[in-house]
């Protein structure tokens, strides 16, 4: 399958990307990217928002981005904002406009017999976009919302930070990942559930009432995944 990725230069899309590329049942991975990625790979191809062929950015989705899109099966949107760096309106604008508008247009790429899959990687609990994503909702176009914990960065991705923001949250996760599981999730891990759940159908049984993962969740379904699925 083809699979797009946003978000591949943070945090939780590091981890995706990885993953991605390491699946054997992903022969295409398409990021689209506000800034280039950090990588090459023979799978990868990066899309420049905005660029000479796409001007307006992730503002629109437009037709001809559609187009160049159309054969992907699934988006994981790990494209996230940074609240204490960004005004009210801009953090509204990437965390929630972007989402929405993409989701309903590449909600085309969907088919009844093959729904297109969008992944939302969630800042938090069934909000605005979550519940947006859900009423786009046809026989064509699925979601999911994922909410994770404190995500904890790869080693590879840990290089690209600040050493006192990446060892403070590997330090963060060495000790709740003992005691309180819930709270955190590798961005290794994170990857290898949200490409299993692009690639299958595995994960989506484990929406709740609301329509997003939670961390718990998600954390507790991955060891025996692992176990069954060792390709991945």
């Amino acid at each position: 399958m083809k699979l797009i990725i946003t978000g591949a230069t943070g945090n939780a899309g590091s981890g995706i990307l990885a993953a991605a590329l390491a699946c054997p049942q992903v022969s295409e991975v398409t990021v689209l990217s506000r800034r280039p990625v950090p990588i090459s790979h023979s799978k990868l191809a990066v899309i420049l928002l905005p660029s000479a062929d796409y001007p307006s950015g992730f503002d629109t989705c437009s037709p001809e981005l559609v187009e160049r899109l159309r054969g992907h099966s699934a988006i994981i949107w790990a494209l996230a904002g940074n609240q204490a760096k960004m005004s009210k309106e801009e953090y509204v604008k990437v965390t929630h406009d972007y989402t929405l508008n993409f989701g309903k247009a590449l909600s085309a790429l969907g088919t009844a017999d093959k729904p297109f899959k969008f992944i939302f990687i969630s800042g938090g609990g069934a909000g605005l976009s979550e519940k947006a994503l859900q009423l786009a909702e046809t026989e064509s176009f699925m979601t999911v919302s994922i909410s994770p914990g404190r995500i904890i960065p790869t080693a590879e991705h840990s290089a690209h930070m600040g050493i006192l923001t990446a060892t403070a949250l590997r330090t963060m996760g060495a000790i709740f990942g003992v005691l309180w599981l819930s709270m955190v999730i590798s961005a290794a891990d994170l990857g290898y559930a949200t490409v299993r759940m692009a690639t299958e159908d595995w994960g989506w049984d484990l929406k709740m009432e609301e329509g997003w993962i939670g961390n718990g969740s998600l954390v507790k379904a991955i060891p025996a995944a692992k176990i069954a699925q060792r390709d991945i």
